[in-house]
């Protein structure tokens, strides 16, 4: 991993442009831009000239009408992404946002709707009031990432421009947070950490799916915390997000092995007991991919995806 830089630009630095100097806040304000669209300019070596003057949003990016394969991050990549964020207020808040896309699996017009009346500290729960379609539902919260969002709180709580009834997630003058700085923000970070993946806010939803299904989460209880309409979404959602478990299977093969129909990666250190091999076969050709659940021998208990009829 690439060490950070302590001299890299920031947004109160001072540079010289087309024969002005000027703080890099002060060119994104003339220009009409974020001050992230500048830093990301000149992170890629764009001329000082060039990044403060070219207009910004005329033909949209370069990825823009493509559809890009989902990548999940890695808890190693995560944790470096999180060290790219500065601790004073806004590395702070930037963190506690990218924890929440992480460990809650908000959209990002989710977190960035979020009011702090929308939490609830006690039950570690946050409800969303406005999800796709218009739909709210309550989302939990795991201990360690509620801690990173209470750090954000404490610090919120003391800036004097800041209200009760801003946005959860709120520049430092108390304003919303534009999901365009967010979707610049993730890149920039991915760079500082040298994670060379796309990555961007809902790239931490993904992970989000990935982990649960890793860890055997049932896929209804995933749908529910994701905001899915039905479980045939989360199923195709998650499906090729994990192409390991296929990677693995047919690794394991051998020649004239007659393999079963269905029969999925072994994803449990527990014996394989009868009744699943018996479940497997009872369902035949539908079966896609079975998880065995269990986490003592006597449990019962197995996550099913099944072809469509």
């Amino acid at each position: 991993m690439a060490a950070r830089n302590p001299h890299k630009l920031m947004p109160s630095s001072t540079i010289t442009a087309n024969g002005t100097s000027k703080t890099i806040s002060e060119f994104a304000r003339d220009l009409g831009c974020p001050v992230q669209t500048i830093l990301g300019r000149l992170a890629r070596g764009w001329t000082n000239d060039r990044a403060t003057s070219e207009p910004v949003g005329k033909r949209g990016g370069g990825n823009r009408g493509t559809k890009q394969a989902a990548e999940v991050l890695t808890p190693d990549e995560l944790a470096e992404l999180l060290k790219q964020c500065n601790d004073g207020a806004t590395g702070q808040r930037n963190r506690a946002l990218i924890v929440l896309g992480w460990r809650a699996g908000l959209r990002i017009s989710e977190a960035l709707a979020l009011k702090v009346a929308d939490l609830t500290e006690a039950q570690h729960t946050i409800r969303v009031r406005h999800g796709k379609g218009d739909k709210s539902r309550t989302v939990g919260l795991d201990a360690q990432a509620w801690a990173v969002l209470r750090t954000w709180l404490d610090i919120r709580i003391t800036l004097a421009t800041v209200e009760q009834a801003s946005p959860l997630f709120c520049t430092l003058g108390g304003g919303p947070l534009s999901d365009r700085y967010v979707r610049e923000l993730l890149p920039r970070l991915a760079r500082d950490a040298a994670i060379d993946k796309r990555c961007h806010f809902h790239g931490l939803r993904h992970t989000m799916a990935f982990e649960l299904a890793s860890e055997g989460v049932p896929m209804h209880l995933i749908q529910q915390q994701l905001g899915h309409s039905n479980l045939a979404i989360t199923s195709r959602y998650i499906s090729h997000l994990n192409p390991a478990e296929t990677v693995a299977r047919m690794k394991s093969r051998a020649w004239g092995s007659g393999p079963a129909i269905g029969a999925a990666s072994p994803t449990n250190a527990l014996p394989a007991p009868g009744w699943l091999d018996h479940l497997r076969t009872a369902i035949g050709t539908r079966l896609r991919t079975l998880v065995d659940s269990r986490t003592h021998p006597d449990d019962f208990g197995a996550v099913l995806v099944l072809f469509p009829n």
